[in-house]
């Protein structure tokens, strides 16, 4: 039975997903209303899973927060999909089924949901630097193992945000091996300022490309992200001069990233 503070937590929690973007991980339902109902019914199966197992342990408190979290959340799924809004109850459902596959992950002995989180970060944040160290390496089974690396890692952030941890951990550890064998076989074991440098370059040429992308189908959202690609690209070239090349390489990233976003935002005011 879930007490009165918990179950005003969970709906403020539903409530805050209603008006807040989703973790990209979660794999949220379109508002369709028979693929909401699909979801839903998932779910339900899930927290009856979850509920199974529970009633079969010897008792796991930390398990059992979690089922009572995926039943509230639920309760709210099933009331906002009577009610036709089919955005929020595809929120709360999915939440809740992520609560409920938290259950079932405690009681059968699959990794911590968090932990594999933790994990798939390392892992993308290492992809990025081996891809900044390799830029300028012609080895065919190089960019092969690094192609192979990519692809794995994709699907591990997919198979968590189909809270199949198990399988995401699995995928995130392999794609790390093979990014680490091919810097081997590439000998790229520069220092920390050459790949700073080499990132710097590489940033520097997604950068040319998107103010040839945005002169040609430009936009307010599209000029908007390119200026703040900008300036992040101008801060990282002053911390890579002051020797902080952390700080350097976490600028330069995020300034491709906008740089990424703009390009696509223009591609989309280019269309007829």
């Amino acid at each position: 039975m879930l007490t009165r503070s918990r179950f005003l937590k969970a709906i403020t929690i539903a409530l805050l997903g209603a008006t807040l973007a989703v973790p990209a991980l979660a794999q949220l339902p379109p508002p369709d209303g028979s693929r909401v109902r699909d979801a839903v019914d998932q779910t339900d199966r899930r927290i009856q899973h979850a509920r199974d197992l529970l009633a079969a342990s010897a008792g796991n408190a930390t398990a059992a927060a979690e089922v009572d979290q995926a039943v509230a959340l639920q309760t709210i799924a099933r009331q906002a999909l009577n009610d036709g809004r089919l955005a929020a109850a595809g929120r709360a459902t999915m939440d809740a089924r992520i609560h409920a596959d938290r259950a079932i992950a405690l009681l059968q002995g699959l990794p911590d949901p968090g932990r594999v989180q933790e994990q798939l970060n390392r892992t993308r944040e290492m992809l990025d630097r081996a891809r900044d160290r390799l830029a300028g390496c012609d080895v065919p089974a190089v960019r092969e193992l690094m192609r192979t690396a990519l692809d794995m890692q994709t699907r591990a952030e997919q198979a968590y945000g189909e809270t199949r941890y198990l399988a995401a951990l699995q995928l995130t550890m392999s794609a790390r091996e093979r990014a680490l064998r091919a810097q081997q076989l590439c000998n790229a074991g520069e220092s920390l300022e050459e790949t700073v440098s080499a990132a710097l370059q590489r940033t520097d040429d997604i950068l040319a490309r998107a103010h040839e992308v945005v002169a040609a189908n430009s936009n307010e959202r599209s000029t908007r992200l390119l200026e703040n690609a900008d300036s992040l690209q101008a801060r990282a070239r002053a911390e890579a001069q002051a020797n902080h090349s952390r700080v350097a390489l976490r600028l330069t990233r995020m300034a491709r990233e906008q740089a990424d976003r703009a390009m696509r935002s223009a591609g989309r005011a280019g269309r007829p």
